[in-house]
């Protein structure tokens, strides 16, 4: 191509882009407006105030958000809860079968506004006493209208598409208690109908220094059942513990028979453990409706043996190799035919320290 022809289309390219930013800048709009249309884009006022709760899940964990802000969290293999989480407008309670303990500083600011944003169903309505609006940027070749808020320790900036007026990106900006800079990403995917109501059925978060994470909606619904206290109590459905020296009771959270193989999820804690005094190589006898099956305990992921003599018929009990709270008994490379019909949900589970 000629050169004239290059500088012709690098003059077009140009003058285009000068063109859509003075368009850009030509129709800038008011806070109040942008949030109208914002509210309407996802839907209106008429149909997202019909909505007096929403329910969706992300892996393992359901969230369910009231139109007031207050919102629930249950993480566990369902009937099974092994976290629940509280979020209202003064405190962020989270329950595990560590106990309970009260959220602060980023955590709570983080959880308070992921509840106001749902509530507002992916809107900015809930936001509005809150917000300052920052006027056009761009991002890329994209342009946005930004609007921040400041909710407990964190600054949050909401990006807007300027073409559709949808939620972009969200942008927590805060510092840790080393006082170090804390800054989390989250990149919402498009928007898709849910009871007449446009919402993100997925979205990517990555935090400074992390791996990111992609988070993918499934079972969206609105306006289920709730009883009145439902946002009251952060209870868990994870059975009882009973510890004596030597000796454990407890419950099956979850398992997972495989082709050589079986993985059973205890609910005993690592408290739990130190109570009935056991000790890494302590040899025990589990018992499963009737069924007993020789375990070797190891206290930590540290007191394993390489992987290698794990592969050689191995049965145990040791700590979630992902870093969960409870133990898992593993048995590789051996028969489990007796044991697994006898596995249920909540079923019970013990074991003895052999003499």
């Amino acid at each position: 191509m000629p050169k004239t022809s290059y500088r012709r289309m690098a003059l077009i390219v140009g003058l285009a882009i000068v063109f859509s930013d003075v368009a850009f800048a030509q129709t800038s709009l008011s806070l109040e407006e942008v949030l109208q249309k914002n509210l309407q884009a996802s839907g209106g006022r008429e149909r997202i105030d019909r909505i007096q709760n929403l329910a969706f899940k992300i892996g393992s964990s359901r969230y369910i958000t009231a139109a007031d802000g207050r919102m629930k969290v249950l993480t566990g293999k369902d009937p099974v809860i092994v976290e629940a989480i509280l979020v209202g407008r003064d405190s962020v309670q989270k329950n595990s079968l560590k106990g309970l303990e009260e959220l602060t500083g980023n955590q709570k600011a983080s959880y308070q506004t992921l509840a106001t944003l749902y509530a507002g169903v992916f809107t900015l309505d809930k936001f509005a006493k809150e917000l300052q609006f920052q006027g056009e940027k761009s991002l890329g070749l994209e342009k946005f209208y930004l609007v921040s808020a400041k909710v407990g320790s964190l600054t949050v900036d909401f990006f807007l598409r300027a073409d559709d007026f949808l939620l972009k990106r969200m942008v927590f900006h805060g510092v840790t208690p080393d006082g170090d800079k804390y800054e989390v990403n989250y990149d919402f995917g498009p928007f898709e109908q849910v009871e007449g109501c446009l919402v993100p059925l997925s979205w990517f978060s990555s935090q400074v220094g992390t791996r990111g994470n992609l988070s993918d909606l499934t079972e969206v619904k609105v306006n289920v059942p709730l009883g009145n206290d439902f946002f009251a109590k952060p209870d868990l459905n994870a059975g009882t513990v009973a510890a004596a020296p030597g000796a454990l009771r407890g419950t099956i959270l979850d398992f997972n028979s495989l082709p050589n193989g079986l993985i059973i999820l205890t609910n005993w804690t690592k408290r739990d453990a130190d109570e009935a005094g056991l000790k890494t190589n302590d040899r025990l006898v589990l018992t499963v409706e009737g069924i007993e099956s020789e375990l070797v305990f190891y206290a930590t992921a540290n007191d394993l043996p390489p992987q290698a003599a794990l592969a050689q018929g191995a049965r145990l009990l040791a700590p979630s190799p992902r870093g969960g709270e409870t133990y898992l008994i593993q048995f590789l490379a051996s028969d489990t035919s007796q044991i697994v019909p006898k596995l249920k949900i909540l079923g019970p589970i013990e074991i003895t320290k052999k003499k």
